[in-house]
């Protein structure tokens, strides 16, 4: 495999596949409302469409809180930081619309948003989920 880079994982924490219907929405005046990918007690990866153009670009939009929801199940006003955000261009779209994907990670969860989150987490994903924030006995 000449060329390839190899990656070292960073992520303290294991990411699951998201459930079909979980949504992130970036507030409070942002307009990023996007399908989650995957997700774990740290972060979060989901895709949405671009709508900014260049006059709402040039405006400074507070990006402060981020909000699952999903059938059934919400989390509110978490904090976060982005870790990248980039358009998706390897898959073919026959719209003008631009798809991006962004990574986030949570910061300065307090005890009821860590309790909700794990329970989100729990409910929303595709693979089995068991104790995931406890630690696991070696």
């Amino acid at each position: 495999m000449v060329g390839r880079k190899r990656t070292i994982e960073r992520r303290k924490n294991k990411r699951y596949k998201a459930v079909e219907g979980a949504y992130a929405a970036i507030s409070p005046n942002s307009h990023k409302l996007g399908q989650i990918i995957d997700l774990s007690i740290g972060g979060l990866a989901f895709k949405y469409i671009d709508t900014s153009n260049e006059e709402t670009e040039d405006k400074e939009t507070s990006e402060e809180t981020i909000f699952l929801s999903s059938m059934g199940y919400y989390v509110g006003d978490l904090p976060f930081k982005t870790i990248a955000d980039y358009e998706i261009t390897n898959a073919p779209s026959f719209s003008s619309m631009k798809v991006r994907k962004r990574h986030v990670q949570f910061t300065d969860l307090s005890f009821k948003q860590l309790f909700d989150l794990d329970y989100y987490l729990k409910n929303n994903v595709s693979e089995s989920v068991d104790n995931i924030s406890k630690p696991q006995k070696s």
